[in-house]
């Protein structure tokens, strides 16, 4: 009796401790998040933002590490707050041949607390590149905010830089992006 009994507990220990080391796919509360781009032309300066990011994250509760991250939206879903901008925005993007940009994460390297270096794949235009940059992360309660942004070469990617009165805008866009998580 004894050792059906250890035997019970000893399989019920490992099955209910299993469930502790299973990494966690986290979802992006859409309405917290946003992606958005700032572009520069000599007269003038805008942004574009998008609050539809699809973005899961893989996260390991047990030792508090970022494993893998994914992050997709439509190009269509930018808002500059100026529609004739946004309609010639998707016309240069080529927005029904490419609609969507995505990254998806390689590696995930903790740097210390609250900072985090994040290399992987930027797929934009119709081209894949690779990129590293660095974020911040806060843990609150039951939210992980992850926050930050990196520079993107519209001509590396085979964007025409759109011109406004025969001046090209510059070819440096300004990603930043805010995404919150709620853990289980």
């Amino acid at each position: 009796m004894k050792i059906v009994s250890f035997l019970i507990l000893s399989l019920g220990f490992m099955f209910f401790s299993s469930f502790a080391l299973v990494d966690q796919t986290l979802r992006a509360d859409k309405s917290k998040s946003y992606l958005s781009y700032s572009a520069n032309h000599a007269l003038h300066a805008w942004t574009g933002t998008s609050k539809k990011v699809d973005c899961l994250l893989i996260y390991d509760g047990d030792t508090k590490t970022f494993k893998k991250v994914a992050v997709s939206t439509n190009v269509a879903d930018f808002d500059s707050e100026n529609s004739s901008r946004d309609s010639h925005g998707l016309e240069v993007l080529e927005a029904i041949k490419f609609p969507k940009v995505t990254f998806s994460s390689t590696l995930i390297e903790q740097q210390k607390e609250g900072k985090l270096k994040i290399s992987g794949k930027l797929n934009f235009h119709g081209k894949a590149k690779d990129i590293t940059f660095e974020a911040d992360y806060k843990m609150a309660g039951k939210e992980i905010t992850v926050s930050g942004g990196f520079p993107v070469s519209m001509t590396e990617f085979d964007v025409e830089r759109p011109s406004f009165m025969l001046v090209k805008t510059d070819d440096i866009l300004e990603i930043k992006f805010g995404v919150v998580f709620l853990k289980n």
